[in-house]
């Protein structure tokens, strides 16, 4: 296993993409509410996905291959105070000189409860659209996609803009 920031590894933390979030490393204290992550629009949530953790898993030869794996995870932010976290794990299911494709799923842990995503994103871009494919709490019944531009302040310090557009 590497361990080493890289797009192959921000691809992962996308996921779900990423994801886009998972459980409370950055939980606020103190009875945070939806609230506090909600644009004025009830059916946008935006944070900043900042990855903290990632790991690279090499299963083949050499370089990106069918099956090898990106972890991410880290801490989702919103005006600079934790909100939340994610969680991504993807997995590359075509890796030609081409064309590169990671099967992405993702969790957000948000006040409330999660919402999941799950999708393929291609040539390791950080800019991408997956399709929220539910969650829990609040969030149970949630529907839409969840949007990710590309804010990293550097190639070490991989950071994604999330924007999860609820419907329903």
């Amino acid at each position: 296993m590497r361990n080493r920031v890289g797009v192959a590894g921000v691809i992962a933390l996308v996921a779900l993409v990423v994801g886009a979030v998972s459980p409370a490393l950055g939980s606020s204290s103190g009875g945070s509410t939806t609230a506090s992550i909600e644009d004025s629009d009830a059916q946008t949530i935006r944070a900043t996905f900042v990855v903290t953790d990632f790991a690279q898993v090499d299963n083949g030869a050499q370089g990106t291959t069918l099956g090898d794996e990106v972890v991410l995870s880290g801490p989702l932010l919103r005006n600079g105070n934790p909100v939340g976290r994610a969680d991504v794990i993807c997995t590359f299911v075509l890796a030609t000189a081409a064309r590169e494709e990671a099967q992405c799923p993702g969790t957000a842990e948000l006040p409330g409860g999660q919402i999941t995503v799950s999708g393929v994103i291609v040539n390791q871009s950080l800019n991408f659209t997956l399709p929220i494919t539910g969650g829990s709490g609040q969030f149970q019944e949630a529907e839409g996609q969840l949007v990710s531009r590309d804010v990293s302040p550097s190639p070490q310090q991989p950071m994604l803009r999330f924007t999860f557009q609820l419907v329903g």
